[in-house]
């Protein structure tokens, strides 16, 4: 849980750091570390992670153009 607030806290620093110094950089690495801080959240609201749930998703949306 430690690490899921400390990784949010970061990304939002770097992506505040990122529009006030006009850092294109810092504003995509603040956005990939809220993108990964959320992940860890849903997979452990969820218990599972997010690769499990993009598998399972993409074998939904396989299946559905094997029908059609």
């Amino acid at each position: 849980m430690f690490a899921q607030i400390l990784l949010a806290m970061i990304a939002v620093w770097l992506f505040y750091l990122g529009v006030t110094t006009y850092s294109v950089f810092d504003i995509l690495a603040g956005c990939c570390l809220m993108i990964k801080s959320a992940a860890m959240f849903y997979a452990a609201k969820t218990g599972s992670s997010f690769q499990e749930e993009m598998t399972k998703w993409y074998v939904q949306r396989n299946s559905k153009k094997e029908m059609l």
